[in-house]
């Protein structure tokens, strides 16, 4: 199904359903590995998908900056809500507004590292976007900076995104 959503050059808002939608299948994929890899808890797994959830609305939002800055903030404010919406309704505690504030305070904290990386060959980024997602991560699983954990989030969101061609099209429209 996303490749049908990626074929199509739509609307804002179909951009934005788009993105949420592949938001949602990689941060489900992603904290099932690591999950399955390391025995997080319930609290710790619900926190790694609204971690990895506020990291690729972070990625995105650095993505259209470089590549769509004239519609970067109505795509980016749709995804917010609809990551928001769908995070609440999954798990309720999670109400609409506490997504939103978490996500934002995420985007502040995160935009402090401009570049996504600095070079896709690098192995260890250090300082970069993606390596203060991994970090993130492996805190959040009780690993701190462990590299495995760090380089995992690296590279899975390379493979969603950075080297993917269909999103890359996608949020270059």
């Amino acid at each position: 199904m996303v490749n049908e959503l990626f074929n199509i050059k739509p609307g804002i808002d179909d951009r934005a359903n788009a993105i949420v939608y592949q938001i949602s299948i990689v941060s489900s994929a992603f904290s099932g590995h690591i999950i399955n890899s390391y025995d997080l808890t319930y609290k710790q797994h619900v926190r790694l998908l609204l971690i990895t959830v506020a990291q690729q609305i972070n990625l995105i939002d650095r993505l259209l900056y470089k590549y769509d800055y004239e519609n970067r903030d109505l795509i980016i404010h749709r995804v917010f809500i609809g990551q928001a919406r769908l995070i609440s309704s999954l798990i309720p505690q999670y109400y609409e507004q506490g997504s939103l504030d978490f996500f934002s305070d995420k985007q502040l904290e995160y935009s402090q590292y401009p570049e996504i990386i600095e070079k896709n060959d690098v192995d260890y980024p250090i300082g970069t976007l993606l390596w203060e997602f991994g970090e993130e991560i492996a805190k959040n699983s009780d690993r701190n900076k462990n590299h495995q954990i760090i380089m995992q989030t690296i590279g899975t969101y390379k493979y969603y995104y950075l080297k993917n061609g269909e999103i890359m099209n996608f949020i270059k429209a």
